[in-house]
């Protein structure tokens, strides 16, 4: 008998500090659409985690990895308040982080980003690396941004697992700079669908552009691709979550 053919689900979701677009807690809302996704590995940005776990103040990275039944990875971007704010890698397999890096920008006051690179094992054993990021609203932010992640340190590295993918909120719709630079090395996930229609993601209440991306490589075969939008995705945040299915090439 033949070997399953590797399949999982990927899913990046910026989840605005778990604060919906009304200005409500959304935690559960949050929780709910991360529980729906039914994901395998997720991609989270906009994330609030206390110094330590004694700390006051939301833990929602620990909280939601501890309430999915997932492993964590926590990229810190910037002290805020009693913590730090950054963004976020779960996996429902083993997770090993292979590099993190908190990005330079040419604008004094402009918020922090950064990237997280982590490798999980399937359970078919078969190894997938995930790069994640949150890229700035400024052009030549971004420009540096993706330029030191399209390099010889990230994409081009030779740790690169075949089987990879880069995702998170690019902040960058098709057609500009920063995603022609990724789709020079990758394929965009919801172009790679014979007859789908890519979905936007933002704004969450009447989404009309793609700033959140899944980017594969060729050993991954996209299969479907979704972006759920429902009551409860429209008050979790003011984006909307992009889930992928994907299948390792020659299982």
């Amino acid at each position: 008998m033949a070997p399953a053919v590797p399949r999982f689900r990927v899913m990046t979701y910026n989840v605005h500090g778990c604060v919906g677009p009304g200005g409500q807690d959304s935690n559960a809302e949050v929780t709910r659409v991360c529980k729906d996704a039914r994901a395998d590995v997720i991609a989270l940005q906009e994330l609030d985690a206390p110094e330590t776990d004694e700390a006051e103040g939301a833990h929602h990275a620990r909280d939601l990895a501890s309430q999915l039944g997932m492993k964590l990875l926590f990229c810190r971007t910037f002290r805020r308040g009693v913590g730090f704010y950054g963004h976020a890698l779960m996996s429902r397999h083993p997770l090993q982080l292979v590099k993190v890096t908190t990005f330079a920008s040419p604008h004094q006051n402009a918020e922090p980003r950064g990237a997280i690179w982590a490798r999980t094992k399937l359970a078919s054993g078969w190894s997938v690396d995930i790069i994640s990021t949150h890229l700035g609203v400024h052009r030549d932010e971004r420009g540096m941004q993706s330029r030191e992640l399209a390099g010889p340190e990230w994409l081009g590295s030779s740790e690169l697992q075949k089987a990879h993918l880069l995702c998170g909120d690019l902040n960058a719709v098709p057609h500009a700079t920063t995603y022609r630079r990724f789709a020079a090395k990758l394929r965009d996930a919801q172009r790679a669908i014979r007859g789908h229609r890519p979905r936007a993601t933002f704004p969450s209440r009447l989404p009309v552009l793609r700033l959140d991306h899944v980017f594969v490589s060729d050993q991954l075969v996209v299969r479907a691709a979704h972006v759920p939008w429902n009551g409860v995705s429209r008050r979790a945040s003011d984006h909307l979550p992009l889930i992928i299915d994907l299948e390792l090439r020659g299982g």
